[in-house]
């Protein structure tokens, strides 16, 4: 079983978090209009977190290096939702291939069926 060094953990979490307030702060630069407040800087930050302890948990399933993945967790804190949508397809796939389902397949089921006239 892997063994988790939760002040790793924190760091990681922590540089995740760094990222996404960069990507906010970046974003308030190219739109001056957009007025900053603390929801839109905690949600950055949340999201950003969440994407960083997967990718985190996931380099260290892969053994990468900490420098590495410190930088990795730092880098998918501050791409944010993206993140989890090309992570969330890789999974579709992998399970659609373990399944024997071809991954088209698995695409066209998140789709919503035409609404009826």
């Amino acid at each position: 079983m892997m063994q988790i060094n939760y002040i790793e953990a924190l760091i990681n979490l922590i540089l995740a978090s760094f990222g996404g307030l960069v990507k906010r702060m970046a974003e308030l630069e190219k739109h001056p209009d957009r007025k900053p407040s603390l929801s839109y800087y905690m949600v950055g930050s949340f999201i950003s977190m969440f994407v960083g302890i997967v990718v985190y948990l996931l380099c260290k399933n892969f053994g990468v290096s900490p420098m590495l993945t410190a930088g990795l967790t730092a880098l998918s804190g501050y791409m944010g939702s993206p993140v989890l949508d090309l992570l969330s397809d890789i999974a579709k796939k992998r399970i659609a291939k373990s399944t024997g389902e071809s991954p088209e397949a698995s695409s066209e089921s998140d789709t919503p069926p035409p609404a009826k006239e």
